[in-house]
């Protein structure tokens, strides 16, 4: 298995040869800021603090974040990036996607040439970062963060991933060993699949529970009983998928009703009538697999026959 494809527990040495060994050793102390007072990255300020990693402080654009930040995390709000990048040994640009390149490129210290610089995104790769430095890296946590304490208690059970050049991955690899979380190490041409396949699995499937609520919502029930009936059915759900993925499916398209199917397409307004067919062929292909070939043809052909 390559180590792209393989997931690394906390104390398990992925590159387990001497002289990491004493990389690790020597630098196990390093410094850690942020530029950019983000939820991610208060988040995880907290979280390595937690953990003993020693947090110097934010840089925000806008101070009074920086010091909110600060504050949060009981550590330093800088005035400069300058400043920021002089106290740290890494330094991490959390903030949006689309400004990581802008900021990267326009940061400026004559010490960074020494320093590490590292971003949360989980679809940029590290060649986001367009500055000389010592190393590069990008550090996803697969998990959403809020910017409050409790996160700290949500990033135990998160599973990182991690691409960079060799000197930003040994340093990366230091923090991970420092927090004990799992991670993955990444290709650079897999990161917007991987990112893909994560916003899939929560903004995509907060969207689909709202789909849900608002048909609930149509007939009239109140928040507190459309709760109490997705959560537990959403939940056991979840929890069947993750047991017997193959086999979980339940509902008229499991067993190829497409008379009941035909009646859920009638009821919903025109245009949600192409969504309801395009998670229905989602549907259909997890029957392919399944080798359910009978039912898997129903779904076609009905799909196939409403569509034109």
């Amino acid at each position: 298995m390559s180590l792209e494809n393989k997931i690394f527990s906390s104390k398990e040495k992925a590159d387990s040869v001497l002289p990491f060994l004493v990389f690790i050793w020597r630098y196990i102390e390093v410094k850690i800021g942020f530029y950019g007072a983000s939820k991610a990255g208060i988040s995880l300020a907290l979280y390595f603090k937690e953990h003993g990693l020693e947090i110097t402080g934010f840089y925000n654009r806008t101070y009074e974040k920086a010091i909110k930040a600060s504050s949060m995390t009981k550590t330093h709000a800088f005035k400069s990036p300058e400043k920021l990048v002089e106290a740290s040994d890494v330094i991490f640009i959390a903030i949006s996607d689309t400004f990581i390149e802008e900021v990267s490129k326009n940061l400026y210290s004559p010490h960074l040439s020494q320093k590490v610089l590292g971003h949360l995104s989980g679809a940029l790769t590290s060649d986001a970062i367009k500055t000389e430095c010592r190393g590069k890296f990008s550090l996803h946590p697969i998990q959403t963060l809020r910017g409050q304490p409790e996160d700290v208690q949500i990033l135990k059970k998160a599973v990182f991933s991690l691409e960079g050049d060799d000197e930003g991955k040994k340093i990366a690899k230091i923090i991970l060993q420092k927090i004990g979380n799992k991670y993955i190490e990444l290709k650079k041409e897999d990161k917007v699949v991987y990112h893909l396949a994560a916003t899939v699995a929560s903004n995509y499937l907060v969207a689909l529970l709202n789909f849900s609520y608002l048909l609930y919502k149509k007939i009239g029930l109140e928040d507190e009983v459309i709760f109490s009936i997705i959560k537990p059915l959403s939940s056991a759900s979840l929890e069947n998928f993750l047991k017997d993925r193959l086999n979980c499916l339940t509902g008229p398209a499991a067993r190829g009703d497409v008379l009941t199917l035909q009646k859920h397409y009638n009821a919903l307004p025109d245009e949600k009538k192409t969504a309801f067919l395009e998670l229905l062929k989602l549907t259909a292909d997890l029957i392919f697999e399944k080798s359910d070939k009978d039912v898997y043809e129903k779904l076609q052909q009905f799909i196939n026959s409403v569509r034109w």
